[in-house]
């Protein structure tokens, strides 16, 4: 009862202040709607503040109190606090605050703001917001003021300041080689030597390879950060992955020495088998880069009744103490002496991304200098299957036959809403993910072009209005290249618009606004119609050549059993040379499908993409078993 008569108290005071200036009120009317308001206002994220003409606090709720680091009463019986008085005590450099907060205290009849760096160790930076307090008529009573801790929002924007400066460093590097050499053979009337040629056309291809891993890794740290990388969740044989990169990183770097510690029996887990491994190889990767040749690189592996823990320890160069917290920070690299730093500085960032994407922890340890360093990283196990349903196998050893593990259902339904409307997107997103579908949100027909790149939508939710196109025209270059199923979120009900849409290509349509019910119910509707149509036969589920397996149904390629992680167009590219294995498929005819009629002569274009993939799946990529080319005429792929 004590914080409700303090606010009864508040508003009372309040009233008392305010009668006067509202002399045709309801007295008791208005106690009871500032007692429903004080009560709202208790309960607000923001401190909030009544002033009066006279700049006397007649309201203050318990945020604003602790925020100014002072008791509600002392605020309204002191016989004038000053607010901006008491902000200027709080600030890191009361001059400056002086000079901001004078800017919006001036002008009691004008909205402004301001943000205020504080030297309290917890709120580092407090946004102060003035706006005018009017009655009906429009006369001023006094002020509100919202007090607001942007420590969280400022110290982001520092730290994504500092990343995109780090990133752009590292990228002049290679630019600058692949500029100098490209200058060099283009800008010179000399003849050079074929080996000079091909030792500067040597450089651009690695510095193009090095730029390419650049971006890529920094796209997955972003978008893990954000929260929005699709991972593929599947149950997962943790021992059997581990055991398969032990395995390789001993032919990969046999000068070291690596052990492996597992228990007998270790339950599957519930994770991304291509990020969790592309985490684990960067963890193996910084220990083989800072252990001396011959040194040891020991892993255990334990399990609870809830998650498993690895351990990965080396006998490397060791991290002092002061560095511990900052060795997962993007771009981050310990030099030791005069030696030079090794690598860019993004694995470990990688690594952490990934493990607290699936809700893991991962942390290190360093007895000190020249000690070696243990890292430390924990996964939560995948639920527990009734006796009577078999465990599938894992995703770094499939099975070609039989039925599809549900997670691998569940983790492909994945829905684009392409929206202008923040509001009518969230709303879309909260009930589709209650539906368990994975959501992708964008508002503009390039970001929608981009994300479909990476991922393969199971269904398009696309508003006719955008951010930088109408939706009929992203709908007309989407159909060029993509049959993805599309429901067209219509402003209006204009029949020839409908007519067009559906002419263009669209599956479906509703006209905002909209039931939820009936759209889920299309949704549901036309992803079993379009899962029906599209379901492959059990001879077309798989391909295999070689070493070389695509598995169709679950959208997932592997090498020799390790699954290859492919961009959308990059995993439509191979498709289309698996469909037609053995026979040779020309450039135009390759643009066509994978890209669509407008690109039939981009050849340079699809020669990137076939670089890419041979990368990825060549153990040779300049002597390629899989992908062949035929020059000026295509390529084909291989069956072995």
């Amino acid at each position: 009862m004590g914080n409700n008569d303090d606010r009864v108290e508040e508003s009372t005071l309040y009233l008392a202040d305010t009668s006067l200036e509202l002399p045709t009120a309801s007295l008791t009317a208005l106690a009871r709607e500032h007692y429903i308001l004080a009560d709202v206002a208790a309960n607000m994220r923001s401190g909030f503040i009544l002033l009066n003409r006279g700049e006397h606090v007649t309201y203050s709720n318990p945020r604003a109190q602790r925020l100014l680091g002072i008791s509600g009463r002392e605020l309204l019986k002191q016989p004038v606090f000053d607010v901006r008085k008491q902000l200027i005590s709080l600030a890191a450099d009361p001059g400056q605050a002086q000079i901001e907060l004078d800017r919006v205290w001036d002008h009691p009849e004008r909205e402004c703001s301001t943000d205020l760096a504080l030297a309290h160790a917890a709120v580092r930076w407090l946004r102060v917001q003035s706006f005018p307090v009017r009655d009906h008529p429009g006369n001023l009573l006094g002020r509100g003021v919202l007090l607001d801790d942007v420590t969280l929002e400022r110290t982001s924007v520092q730290v994504r300041s500092e990343t995109l400066a780090l990133a752009a460093h590292e990228l002049k590097t290679p630019l600058a080689v692949i500029k100098g050499c490209a200058t060099t053979l283009l800008g010179s009337s000399t003849r050079w030597d074929p080996a000079v040629q091909r030792e500067m056309l040597h450089m651009i291809d690695t510095h193009s390879d090095r730029l390419y891993d650049l971006l890529h890794t920094l796209l997955d740290v972003w978008k893990l950060d954000a929260g929005a990388q699709n991972l593929r969740l599947a149950q997962v044989r943790i021992d059997e992955l581990l055991g398969q990169l032990v395995e390789r990183w001993q032919q990969q770097a046999p000068r070291h020495r690596f052990i492996l510690h597992m228990p007998e029996m270790v339950p599957p887990v519930l994770c991304d088998a291509v990020r969790v491994e592309q985490a684990l190889n960067h963890l193996l990767n910084n220990a083989v880069t800072y252990s001396p040749m011959g040194g040891t690189v020991a892993l255990w592996l334990d399990a609870s009744d809830t998650e498993i823990r690895l351990r990965i320890a080396d006998e490397g160069i060791g991290i002092a103490l002061e560095y511990l917290d900052r060795i997962f920070d993007r771009f981050y690299r310990i030099q030791q002496a005069e030696e030079s730093p090794k690598g860019i500085g993004l694995g470990l960032s990688v690594a952490r991304a990934t493990i607290e994407a699936h809700g893991g922890k991962i942390w290190v340890d360093s007895p000190g200098l020249g000690q070696g360093a243990t890292f430390y990283c924990t996964l939560s196990l995948a639920p527990r299957l009734p006796a009577s349903q078999p465990l599938h196998r894992s995703l770094s050893a499939p099975t070609s036959s039989g039925p599809l593990p549900a997670f691998n259902d569940l983790s492909r339904r994945s829905v684009f809403i392409v929206e202008k409307d923040a509001r009518i997107a969230r709303y879309l997103r909260a009930h589709l993910e209650e539906q368990r579908y994975q959501v992708h949100m964008v508002n503009s027909g390039v970001q929608f072009l981009r994300g479909l790149d990476l991922e393969e939508p199971y269904l398009i939710l696309l508003a006719t209005r955008l951010a930088d196109m109408s939706g009929i025209e992203l709908l007309q270059q989407l159909r060029e290249f993509s049959r993805a199923p599309v429901i067209m979120l219509c402003d209006s009900s204009d029949e020839d618009e409908r007519v067009q849409l559906f002419d263009l290509g669209a599956d479906d349509l509703i006209t905002k606004p909209f039931n939820m019910k009936e759209l889920l119910a299309r949704v549901r509707s036309l992803i079993r119609r379009c899962s029906s149509a599209a379901e492959p036969s059990a001879s077309q589920a798989i391909f295999t050549t070689g070493d070389l397996t695509i598995d169709y149904a679950q959208h997932l390629v592997l090498l020799q059993g390790h699954p290859v992680q492919l961009s959308r167009t990059e995993y439509k590219l191979l498709s289309t040379l698996a469909h037609n294995a053995g026979m040779v498929m020309t450039h135009e005819l390759l643009l066509e499908r994978v890209w669509g009629p407008e690109y039939n002569r981009d050849v340079d274009f699809i020669w990137v993409y076939i670089s890419r993939l041979r990368r990825k799946i060549e153990i040779d990529s300049r002597h390629p078993r899989y992908i062949l080319t035929l020059p000026d005429v295509g390529y084909k792929l291989a069956k072995l």
